[in-house]
């Protein structure tokens, strides 16, 4: 070739930090890298013949000393494209000493990125740009340890303290005091009424007394009475009930601590809200940790537990509350039933829902209330005892998050992603329960003398350190999405992760066939790709959404 057409251009650069593996590529045009390059350029020269970028190797008059400092180069021939072309340097080799065999592999990435177009394909994991809690909730397969409870929330309202004690008679228990025969005794009066409880007719009266001083002496009179008349048989039921089952009405006149019982109006429950006390609100920590990536924020790394004070459990997930009015809250009602042992479930309102709707799918029943004894029928009082609180079992919620893990196979090469997530991937599986709750063994009583027949909110997470590790995960890959979309690939301002679909071609554009098929097969193992050359490859960097 002619002495006039050696006008092809060569930089050689020493401590050049680019990916040679393009686990990490940068998002910059062609002339903002070269204007990089020459600031770490040990030698320039622009008097060389057309250099092939595919012959792999080219010799130049660099000393051999000085092209060992280098591990990046470019070059570019006006008279063939103009435009430069990147490369990383494998090795060199002595040819004199100012000579040097420079062996190259080209970099696909930097050298056609300019060229980039991108189509819309299936993306599995990257990192978005809305990190609304229960936006992104795809399973993510990793292991996650043990749950602690935050916090431990308990429904007043429904302990012995707001209880009374129900007797049901078709008698109407007004007794007066014989102090010539020393004895208690009915004192007549109208009968006991039919009445209506929870919408169903009862051919029997019930009547409430306060569990106080008061309403024991009362009761235990009435029953002396239904003795010394021979009529025992007349007392149906006694049992305990909380004072939100019911309405009282008193029976006589400034006194207190008995009376019968009433439907409630309409369809009663006891609303519990944020606007109550207590409050249920969604977590911003885990066990004390603020996480950087709210994904964390949702199942399986935190949930609601809901335990009934009888063995019973319930798991609620945050993130599918959805009230617009309040966004932060968890809301439920309890409803309530008067009837022996009582009936109360649970329900949650604006779950898995766009309206006000009780769910009725994932209400949890509550434990069942004692029932009393008295000395007239042992063995039906034996029986009435033990019959209401039944052993029952709840579904067991495990987290087999295990078998969730996708098949992220592709026949390529594992990106470090893949390595990283297969060190954190689930080894074995977690109850969000305690071997221990599985069900009720009998315990309402127990339970109820305890003070614990109420419904209990346990504010469940992963551990510290399983959070930290997790969400430094997220911060460095992002998000499995599984989405079909054509890609933003600047969501956040310091670095994003893309991987895609095992066949899919995120990149086309005007770039040589196996050079593009280089670049697909880097998108489809994942790469980090950063905006900022200066912070190339740190992860640690804050990386805000774009704003």
């Amino acid at each position: 070739m002619n002495e006039d057409y050696k006008n092809s251009e060569i930089i050689l650069c020493s401590n050049v930090h680019i990916d040679k593996n393009y686990d990490n590529v940068l998002d910059i045009s062609k002339a903002d890298l070269v204007g990089y390059l020459r600031t770490h350029s040990e030698y320039v020269g622009n008097d060389y013949s057309i250099i092939p970028q595919y012959r792999n190797s080219l010799i130049v008059d660099c000393p051999y000393a000085t092209a060992l400092k280098c591990n990046y180069m470019a070059f570019r021939n006006p008279d063939y494209e103009n435009e430069f072309v990147f490369a990383f340097i494998n090795n060199v080799d002595y040819i004199s000493d100012e000579s040097t065999q420079i062996n190259f592999t080209l970099d696909v990435w930097h050298t056609h990125h300019d060229k980039f177009n991108i189509n819309k394909v299936f993306v599995e994991r990257e990192h978005v740009n809305d990190d609304t809690p229960g936006l992104h909730t795809i399973p993510e397969g990793l292991e996650h340890g043990e749950y602690i409870i935050d916090d431990a929330i308990k429904k007043s309202g429904y302990e012995y303290s707001n209880c009374s004690f129900i007797l049901a008679t078709t008698i109407f228990p007004y007794v007066t005091y014989n102090s010539s025969d020393q004895h208690w005794e009915l004192a007549g009066g109208r009968g006991a009424h039919c009445n209506v409880y929870n919408s169903i007719l009862s051919g029997v009266e019930y009547f409430w007394y306060s569990n106080t001083q008061n309403g024991i002496e009362q009761l235990q009179h009435v029953i002396e009475a239904f003795d010394y008349a021979g009529q025992s048989d007349y007392i149906y039921m006694l049992f305990v009930a909380p004072n939100n089952s019911f309405e009282k009405v008193l029976e006589e006149e400034n006194v207190g601590y008995w009376g019968s019982v009433k439907q409630k109006q309409g369809s009663y429950y006891d609303l519990w809200t944020s606007n109550n006390t207590p409050s249920i609100t969604k977590p911003t920590t885990l066990d004390s940790y603020t996480p950087k990536n709210k994904k964390l924020l949702t199942y399986p790394y935190c949930c609601l537990v809901v335990n009934n004070g009888n063995g019973g459990n319930g798991i609620f997930h945050y993130e599918l509350f959805k009230d617009d009015d309040a966004p932060n809250d968890c809301e439920f009602i309890i409803e309530s039933a008067i009837c022996p042992g009582v009936s109360t479930i649970l329900r949650p309102i604006y779950y898995k829902s766009n309206s006000n709707v009780y769910n009725q799918l994932d209400g949890i029943p509550g434990g069942k209330y004692p029932m009393c004894s008295w000395n007239t029928d042992a063995y039906i009082n034996w029986l009435t005892q033990n019959s209401v609180n039944i052993k029952f079992q709840l579904a067991e919620d495990v987290l087999n998050v295990g078998n969730s893990v996708m098949n992220e196979g592709t026949g390529l090469i594992r990106s470090s992603m893949h390595l990283i997530k297969d060190i954190m991937s689930i080894k074995q599986q977690q109850n969000i329960l305690s071997n221990q709750a599985k069900g009720n063994l009998n315990s309402g009583d127990v339970n109820f003398s305890n003070n614990e027949t109420t419904f209990t909110m346990y504010k469940m997470s992963i551990k510290r350190e399983n959070a930290i590790v997790i969400d430094e995960f997220f911060s460095r890959f992002g998000y499995q999405v599984n989405e079909v979309k054509q890609p933003t690939l600047h969501n956040r301002t310091q670095f994003d992760y893309i991987k895609v679909g095992g066949t899919d071609n995120l990149i086309t554009g005007k770039i040589p066939a196996m050079d593009l098929d280089e670049i697909n097969n880097i998108c489809r193992r994942g790469t980090t790709i950063f905006h900022n050359i200066a912070n190339f490859g740190n992860y640690t960097i804050d990386n805000p959404i774009v704003s």
